[in-house]
């Protein structure tokens, strides 16, 4: 798998979001602790060539309700996935993650019962990824 990376980092007044490897970024709060959501926290939208905006891509199934990630000064990484399309004749996709978080949470809580003060969104740096993501791609059934 290739990358290229067309921005490095990007930063909201809470978290920055770094990409870190192929498909992987890396968030860290910049000043106190923000939890995010243990499910779709981190939302990929996906560059479409035709419209020419980024899309959302379809985020993996919730498997139950998980106490809120805890992102401190250290920070955690995420990887990309969601399943990506076919490759385009460009041969590669372009991705930005959106970063879900909430601000003085209760910990040790799911996301919706943490009592967030704030909850904001933080787009990252565009990532350039030649693969079609890191979930299982179902192949339509071929039929006689």
């Amino acid at each position: 798998m290739w990358i290229w990376f067309l921005g490095a980092t990007a930063l909201a007044a809470d978290v920055e979001i770094a990409v870190s490897g192929p498909g992987e970024v890396h968030v860290r709060s910049t000043s106190d602790v923000v939890h995010v959501p243990a499910c779709r926290g981190v939302l990929w939208d996906r560059f479409n060539p035709t419209s020419g905006e980024f899309e959302p891509t379809s985020a993996p199934v919730c498997s139950g309700i998980k106490d809120a990630i805890r992102i401190d000064i250290d920070g955690r990484k995420f990887h990309l996935d969601v399943a990506l399309p076919t490759l385009p004749d460009v041969g590669f996709h372009v991705v930005r993650p959106a970063v879900v978080y909430g601000l003085k949470c209760a910990g040790k809580a799911p996301f919706p019962l943490s009592a967030c003060r704030d909850i904001n969104v933080v787009r990252g740096p565009q990532m350039i990824v030649r693969n079609r993501g890191a979930a299982v791609v179902l192949e339509p059934l071929k039929t006689p």
